[in-house]
């Protein structure tokens, strides 16, 4: 008969341990998922920002270079072209040529 006693116990948890081990399981597990939260998501924000940031900074790099074009563009038509010379130099002093007409449009923004 004892043997049966020490058997039934051993087999069989009370409820009550096995209710109270999954709840601290539980908990347990909630705060490491809190503390991982409140780890890592200021850094995924901050990872957010950066990436806005190197979005911006490529997109005024890309402005950066397409106005340096526009220049060096410019500089290679005023080494090699006399006549885009003359053009330009006349337009910044308001002269004209013989038999020429100039047009001007004033550009204004909407």
């Amino acid at each position: 008969m004892s043997d049966r006693f020490f058997e039934h116990q051993t087999n069989q948890a009370p409820p009550v341990w096995v209710s109270l081990n999954r709840a601290v399981a539980s908990i347990i597990v909630l705060l490491v998922v809190a503390t991982l939260a409140i780890r890592y998501l200021p850094e995924t924000s901050r990872r957010n920002e950066m990436r806005a940031q190197i979005q911006d900074l490529e997109n005024k790099l890309a402005e950066k270079k397409s106005i340096l074009q526009r220049h060096e563009r410019e500089e290679r038509l005023l080494r090699t072209s006399s006549e885009y010379l003359s053009l330009i130099a006349r337009d910044k002093l308001d002269l004209m040529q013989e038999g020429e007409t100039l047009f001007r449009f004033d550009a204004t923004k909407h």
